[in-house]
Order: C-alpha cells, then structure tokens, then sequence
C-alpha cells in the first residue's frame, strides 16, 4: 500500500482537522463500501466530464465504477450505489455547475446518495481541490482527488478495529514512509510563497524549491512525475487547508490547517517539510 505522512510534533501549531479524508466509524463499514459500485457523476461541463471520467479510469481501484449524467440518476434510488462529484465552496472561483456542501468545502467528494447540496451524514469521504480552477485546470485536479481518495480508503480497509478509524488514531497511526520527501523537488505555484526579509525556500526547505507557473505543476501531475512534491490549498469558510503531495499518486506528505487568510505556503510550513526530512534521514526510514 502507499503511504501517508503526518508529522505528530506539528499538532501543537495546527488543527487537522481533516487529514484523515474520510467519515468512516467502523471497520465494517469499510469493508462493506469495498463491494459499492461508485456512481461518477458527470455534469455539463465537458472538461469536468472528460477529466473525471480519465482519472477515474486511470486511477481508481477500490470498488467497481460506472458513470452517469446528474440528469439521469434516478435509475440508482435503488442498489448498493454510492457517488463521487465535486463539491463547490463558497467563493472559490470555479464555472462549472456543480454541487456545494452544507460543511463548506471545496473537493471531490463521495456521498451514500446524490444531492445537490452534501449534507454532512451523508459524506464518506473527500479529496481537496483548488479553489481556483479554469478549463485546463480540471485534469490535473481530478486526477489528484481520485488518488487522495483512493490512497485513503486503502489505508482505512487495512485497520486492526473500528477505533482505528478515529481521526486521532488515523493521524498518528497511517503507516509511513517518511523517506518520500526526502529527495523530492519542491514546487509552488507563481504567488503562493510568503517568505520575509532574507528568508529562502530551499534553507528552509533543506532541499531544492521553486516557485513555477501553476502549468508546470499540472505537467509533473500529468507524468506522474517520481521526482516531484507540490504544494497546493483548499479554502473554505473556515479553514485554509495546505497540503503538500507527490506528483505520482498524490501520496499526502504534508497537510496542515490556518486561518482562511493564511493560505500561502510560509516559513512554518518549510521548516515543517524540513523538519519531516531530517526525521527521516535520522532514521534511516527509507524502503
């Protein structure tokens, strides 16, 4: 299985609020969603469509799939469906017509049934998107929520019991692979780095970062690209997610919680990426 890294000692600076990517109570029901055909619901938007459709193709593996039109899911009111389709936050600057949350979110979100607005008892779990996305953008962002979704859901099948799936227990317990980051490029999308004074990204970082046009990072993503990190963020109304993930298949190096007008990756979040690194060469953690 691929591997998720939290950083535990960072809990005193931020809330996570969400690492875990999921509602799952019980191991049982992990196991049970296994045997669920996923529904993709698809909407007018052709890039939206075309983009989910190729991701989910390419990339899911936990249940088996079919894809549907919004228009015409009444053929799925009856049988063991769930369903995956993006959920729109308020404020994010994003075209397509699709569907927001009552819990403010901006993500690809999979639900027990379909509706319009995801109420919070019928979300399963998530996988956070930009907030700004264009035509273009839409592959790159699919193919990012389908994998966090995906890595998720196989780290969850595999806990020893139902506690385990607690958000506490989920944080601190995902198996690890904390060599992952070590030799990877940092890359941050054109205007996301808030740095002061003589402060540098790659000391912070300890390693090799750069500031790129947000395409640079939508071609390493569409290589799955092994050498490659990237940092992004989800706004809502009431957090500003960070995350930080690998450009072959989104495996979760970083994720940290701020106030929605602290959505720039920062000094802190360096040196939290750094501090990641040196936990790893330390001990000798490498596969």
């Amino acid at each position: 299985m691929k591997k998720i890294i939290l950083l535990s000692t960072f809990l005193l600076a931020y809330t996570f609020s969400f690492a875990q990517f999921g509602n799952f109570k019980k191991k049982e029901e992990v196991e049970k969603f296994k045997d669920t055909r996923l529904v993709v619901v698809l909407f007018e938007d052709s890039a939206y469509s075309a983009s989910i459709i190729a991701a989910v193709e390419r990339y899911w593996s936990f249940t088996g799939f079919e894809f549907a039109q919004d228009n015409e899911l009444a053929n799925y009111k009856k049988g063991d469906y769930a369903f995956l389709y993006f959920s729109k936050s308020k404020g994010s600057k994003i075209k397509a017509k699709v569907c927001s949350s009552e819990e403010d979110m901006n993500a690809f979100v999979i639900t027990k049934k379909f509706s319009r607005r995801v109420q919070p008892d019928n979300l399963l779990a998530y996988g956070f998107c930009s907030n700004k996305i264009d035509t273009g953008d839409w592959a790159a962002e699919a193919t990012r929520a389908v994998q966090l979704l995906n890595n998720y859901l196989n780290a969850a099948i595999q806990v020893e019991k139902s506690s385990d799936l607690s958000s506490s227990k989920m944080m601190s317990d995902y198996p690890s692979d904390k060599s992952q980051l070590v030799d990877k490029k940092l890359l941050i999308e054109e205007k996301q780095l808030d740095l002061k004074g003589k402060e540098d990204a790659m000391t912070l970082y300890d390693g090799d970062a750069e500031e790129v046009d947000v395409e640079e990072i939508q071609k390493v993503i569409k290589w799955q690209d092994n050498g490659f990190a990237y940092f992004y963020y989800s706004k809502d109304e009431k957090f500003c997610n960070k995350l930080v993930v690998s450009a072959a298949n989104s495996e979760l190096m970083y994720f940290a919680n701020s106030s929605p007008a602290n959505c720039k990756c920062n000094a802190k979040d360096l040196k939290a990426l750094k501090m990641i690194k040196d936990k790893a060469i330390k001990g000798g953690n490498r596969d």
